[in-house]
């Protein structure tokens, strides 16, 4: 019996050792596979940095043999790629534009109409912000009793309009 204790806490023994060997495998191929990664990022930084240095040489090239044709060709072709972004953002602008218009009073949009977009935002944020007609004073209501004859009143009714009761006499 003393026998089959023995070896079950060496099981228990050995599956442990075993975890902290995985754990360590584990943590150095995480650690390798960070390394891989970082080395792949500043990789791809450094050929980035190098594709535009040596397109920024091949324009100075370009301009010092004067062949402006082909550089021409080259900065037409970049412009065109850029037209449908500036599309997609001229678009983004007049929606917003309109938008806040919508949000100014009527009185007041032939003033804003062709301003730019951060005056109208500041301009809907200040005109939203104007303090409302409410009444300072909430959950107040007045009472209309007559409380000259008080004494007229049933307890209840006296209880109720106390305050005012109080207050008529302070007047």
């Amino acid at each position: 019996m003393s026998e089959e204790t023995k070896v079950s806490k060496e099981t228990v023994v050995d599956s442990g050792a075993e975890n902290v060997t995985q754990e360590n495998a584990q943590s150095e191929y995480i650690a390798e596979s960070k390394k891989y990664r970082k080395r792949a990022q500043d990789a791809e930084a450094r050929l980035s940095k190098l594709e535009k240095q040596l397109e920024s040489q091949e324009n100075a090239k370009l301009k010092e043999k004067e062949e402006f044709k082909t550089l021409a060709e080259k900065l037409e072709a970049e412009n065109t790629s850029l037209n449908s972004y500036k599309d997609k953002y001229e678009g983004f602008v007049e929606q917003r534009k309109t938008a806040l218009l919508e949000k100014i009073p009527e009185s007041k949009r032939e003033q804003f109409i062709n301003k730019d977009l951060d005056v109208l935002e500041f301009m809907v944020e200040q005109l939203g912000s104007k303090p409302s007609n409410e009444p300072n004073v909430r959950a107040t209501v007045k009472s209309n009793k007559n409380i000259d004859n008080w004494l007229d009143l049933d307890p209840k009714e006296q209880k109720k309009s106390w305050k005012d009761i109080l207050s008529s006499y302070k007047k």
